[in-house]
């Protein structure tokens, strides 16, 4: 008896070949196995007993990074032609090339599995401390991938011919190593090289060395990694943590720590299950954790103020190795900062020429990687995972959408955070996180990127949908592709894509949705940022927002909090140059500002939900400048986290709801006026308001930091209530950069979720900018149907 199976899914570079050759050969199954474009194929021939057993099992016992997603087989006539001429063996054959008919699933760069680990520890094993060790279910994937179906001739490993021992592995019956198309030795692939300031190139064992020794010695590394340079060094050396900071053009941004084990993290951080279920995932991303009371702690200028810490494990043999000789390591994109993750040696070497006093040296491979990605980065929240950077691990992997795409979308995503996304059928396929679009080799790498992945899955868009900013380059783009192509272009609001997002993930028709974020283009041509919106299908009606307040200073205004808490006491009809208002904020020079809103000149009305924070973080004098993006926002949040960690009640703050002609609209005069009249009465001047030698925030400004954010959140409930009455709508979703903050984000659940409300927010893809993509995709195909 003949069957022919097709299995799709993420069936390709998983080790599915090999899995299917030994349960053949185990069912006593002749026949053979390929890929075939995205999907494995495979003729079989043995009788109705056994094929129902390989059927069944190739379904339900798949290895471990693979995702069946449908097992077809055909079974052809009893002793036909066919059957006569069966195979005595079963065989893996020659790949096909691409086929039409089945969109391939791609898998993610793998992380170093536990067999490989153990033979890296075996001093008795041919591949004892080589850190490019990989198998069937682990190594790099998409990083190095250049055509499907996936196959060595198709990656860069093609440019490594396998020694006498891993060809007789790699074609050896039931070895872990069949058919795994990364395998290699230190024989025949890739190999450790050191470079520092003297004239010699180390390899191998001297390299591995080499390098450890500069770790321990306070050095700083840029490291090779799976997706790109990675900057090291160890967390406890001040000089090394500077030297990265003037490297990198990174003040003060917190630093991610790779460490070797969840044992070594438990001693910094508490652990949750979930946490540690991430940290252990297949993706190995960055987890955000909370600090231990009591436990080790580095020097503040790695993390400086956050809450928490970035913290990972190792993804290869290489890292794994390093910080087992020298313990945590500081882990991060060897990249200047808002510029893409460095590939190259070129580059790396340019990057060194350039600040020679800050890298101690180089280590690297001669592996080419094809696809740049960084370390992605995700939290728990409420008890769900939550994604912030969608990148390594989880990159090429589709997001299951609720319906059918009518074509092939390409969704440009937005300028900040960019991020684009393709979907077809049911699948949204987001790619890595970019960056800001204003910079050109962030655009560069993106287009790059875009052209790729459309490449490689053989998708080819029928619609472009993009954010309706005019002066988006991602509006210029999705306009030259759309005319260049003839393709229907569909525009999208900034803050309707961030619900429809939500609504893709959680395959919702409709809701209430809450998006508050800094800045994104209204339909009115203003500026919004705090909107409630009720979203129905592909539909929305702005029901509600932040009061319009007149910011001064254009793109300053993202950045200068100083200059956004003026504005909005001009706003309140507070007037700046008072001598008690004047103590708050007396570095800015409030009367060009006044002048200048009084005049119109440099302002736009916002909505802004995120320059509200900014404003509120300035005027209690805990930040007035954003050095990175959201620091005054986090800042604020911290003091709020320190008022609940002292059990300090918080102070009463008023955020009142009013109708107006456009909807309803929540006033924030109200609300800074009080505010005011609270640091007045407190005294609260540039030299008040501090605690202790740390110049932190003290007692009086972290009660009104929680009282703001109890505010916040007693609003959004309140305004969900009336919407909830108008509309009779009691789903809501939380969406938008500003939802980043947990305390909010954890408040406005609580207090929903208690007033009947069900609440729901991004969790595969960030609820900032770098998800909009989704969103968009999800809008275009509805629209479509249409």
């Amino acid at each position: 008896m003949k069957y022919e199976i097709t299995i799709t899914g993420v069936v390709q570079g998983v080790g599915f070949r090999p899995f299917v050759a030994v349960l053949a050969e185990e069912l006593h199954i002749s026949g053979s196995v390929c890929n075939s474009g995205g999907v494995v194929k495979i003729d079989a021939f043995g009788n109705e007993e056994a094929m129902d057993k390989f059927i069944c099992r190739l379904r339900s016992s798949a290895p471990p990074a693979a995702q069946v997603k449908e097992v077809r087989a055909k079974k052809l006539v009893q002793n036909s032609p066919e059957d006569e001429n069966c195979p005595a063996d079963f065989y893996i054959v020659p790949s096909e090339g691409k086929n039409e008919t089945d969109i391939p699933l791609l898998p993610p760069d793998l992380p170093v599995c536990e067999d490989c680990l153990a033979e890296m520890h075996n001093p008795s094993d041919a591949r004892f401390h080589y850190p490019f060790i990989s198998c069937v279910n682990c190594g790099p994937r998409y990083s190095i991938i250049e055509e499907i179906p996936y196959d060595r001739e198709h990656i860069t490993m093609r440019e490594f011919p396998m020694c006498p021992a891993c060809q007789r592995e790699y074609t050896r019956q039931a070895d872990r190593r069949r058919h795994a198309q990364t395998i290699s030795c230190r024989n025949c692939g890739p190999q450790l090289l050191w470079t520092d300031n003297s004239s010699a190139v180390l390899s191998r064992d001297e390299a591995l060395e080499a390098a450890i020794r500069q770790l321990k010695n306070g050095g700083v590394l840029a490291l090779k990694g799976v997706g790109g340079y990675q900057l090291s060094c160890q967390p406890a050396s001040e000089d090394a943590v500077r030297r990265l900071r003037i490297l990198k053009h990174r003040e003060k941004k917190p630093f991610a720590v790779m460490f070797p084990s969840l044992d070594s993290i438990r001693e910094y951080c508490i652990l949750s299950a979930e946490e540690e279920k991430l940290l252990c995932s297949a993706a190995r991303p960055i987890v955000l954790l909370s600090w231990k009371e009591g436990g080790k702690v580095f020097l503040d200028a790695v993390g400086g103020e956050s809450r928490y810490l970035g913290a990972f494990l190792p993804c290869t043999g290489l890292h794994q190795l390093l910080t087992e000789e020298a313990g945590p390591l500081i882990m991060t994109s060897c990249n200047v900062t808002e510029e893409p993750i460095l590939t190259t040696e070129e580059e790396i070497q340019q990057l060194w020429e350039q600040q020679p006093s800050c890298l101690d040296g180089i280590a690297w491979n001669t592996r080419k990687i094809v696809t740049p990605l960084d370390d992605s980065l995700m939290r728990v929240t409420g008890g769900r995972p939550q994604m912030l950077r969608r990148s390594r691990g989880f990159v090429p992997s589709p997001i299951l959408l609720p319906g059918e795409c009518a074509g092939t979308v390409l969704a440009m995503g937005g300028d900040l955070k960019s991020a684009f996304c393709l979907a077809s059928g049911n699948r949204a396929y987001m790619s890595q996180y970019f960056g800001d679009m204003e910079n050109y080799k962030v655009f560069q790498t993106y287009m790059a990127a875009k052209e790729r992945m459309e490449r490689l899955f053989g998708l080819h868009p029928k619609t472009v949908a993009c954010d309706m900013h005019p002066g988006y380059l991602t509006f210029a783009q999705a306009e030259k592709i759309a005319s260049l192509y003839n393709l229907e272009l569909l525009l999208f609001q900034h803050h309707h894509a961030h619900a429809a997002s939500v609504m893709a993930e959680h395959g919702l028709n409709s809701c209430i949705a809450v998006i508050f974020d800094g800045t994104g283009y209204g339909t009115d041509g203003s500026i919004w940022g705090g909107e409630f919106l009720i979203c129905t299908d592909s539909s929305f009606v702005r029901a509600g927002h932040l009061d319009e307040t007149e910011l001064c200073g254009g793109d300053a205004s993202a950045k200068d909090a100083a200059l956004t808490a003026v504005c909005h006491l001009l706003h309140a009809g507070l007037a700046p140059r008072d001598d008690a208002l004047a103590k708050l904020l007396p570095d800015c020079n409030s009367a060009i500002v006044g002048a200048a809103v009084a005049s119109h000149i440099n302002t736009e009305k916002s909505t802004s939900m995120g320059r509200l924070f900014d404003a509120v973080s300035a005027l209690l004098g805990i930040r007035e400048y954003n050095t990175y993006e959201g620091e005054c926002a986090i800042a604020l949040e911290n003091a709020a986290a320190g008022a609940m960690e002292k059990g300090l009640a918080p102070a009463r703050l008023p955020f009142p709801i009013r109708e107006t002609p456009e909807g309803l609209t929540a006033d924030r005069r109200e609300l800074i006026r009080t505010l005011c009249r609270e640091l007045v009465a407190f005294g609260r001047d540039k030299n008040r308001g501090k605690d202790g030698e740390k110049n932190a925030p003290g007692p009086e400004i972290q009660a009104l930091a929680l009282g703001f954010h109890e505010a916040a959140a007693g609003m959004v409930l309140e305004m969900c209530r009336l919407l909830r009455e108008r509309f009779h709508e009691n789903k809501v979703a939380l969406g938008g950069g500003v939802f980043a903050n947990v305390i909010l984000q954890e408040r406005c659940r609580q207090l929903l979720e208690k007033d009947g409300f069900t609440v729901y927010v991004n969790e595969q893809v960030p609820g900032n900018d770098g998800g909009i993509a989704l969103g968009q995709a999800w809008l275009a195909s509805l629209t479509m149907k249409q």
